[in-house]
């Protein structure tokens, strides 16, 4: 072996540890090292008072966005008239959504209607700008339960997130 070879073979250690009288062992150089725990960071809460109320959304607009999404899916309501009530992700959901359930349709040539009564409302508020809306609407053979998003968005509330099961 030459001297070059042994020289790369050892780790690297510190010299002046080596010439210097020490009891301690010499130290070697240390790629990784333990960094303290971070500090938890903290959410700044915004008072009260400097925050302007933000009404609940009526529940008889959120009947009826439940009810025109479902007639929507069903293929008796066009998607623009819900265009002020959701986003654009919403409204290419529903029609990806109406495509699917008719040709379904037309495959097992069902033409009845359904007309579906909204059962109650079901609001919660995870945060000041956001509300979850979950609905059961019923029909003669069937319940659907619709689960939606609303976020206050340019003083109104729109539809985010629509989903009809």
């Amino acid at each position: 072996m030459s001297l070059q070879s042994a020289q790369i073979a050892q780790p690297f250690t510190n010299q002046r540890a080596e010439t210097e009288s020490s009891p301690h062992p010499p130290r070697t150089r240390r790629h990784l090292h333990a960094v303290p725990d971070p500090k938890p960071y903290r959410v700044a809460e915004i008072p009260r008072s400097s925050t302007p109320e933000i009404p609940a959304p009526d529940l008889n607009i959120v009947r009826l966005l439940a009810v025109y999404s479902y007639e929507i899916l069903d293929g008796s309501r066009a998607v623009s008239q819900l265009g002020g009530w959701i986003t654009r992700e919403v409204a290419e959901h529903l029609t990806e959504r109406r495509a699917a359930r008719t040709e379904r349709r037309t495959l097992t040539r069902d033409d009845r209607r359904a007309v579906p009564v909204p059962g109650p409302v079901h609001l919660s508020r995870p945060s000041l700008l956001v509300t979850e809306v979950t609905i059961v609407l019923r029909t003669d053979v069937r319940a659907t339960a619709v689960a939606m998003r609303l976020e206050y968005l340019r003083e109104r509330w729109r539809a985010t997130n629509l989903t009809v099961l």
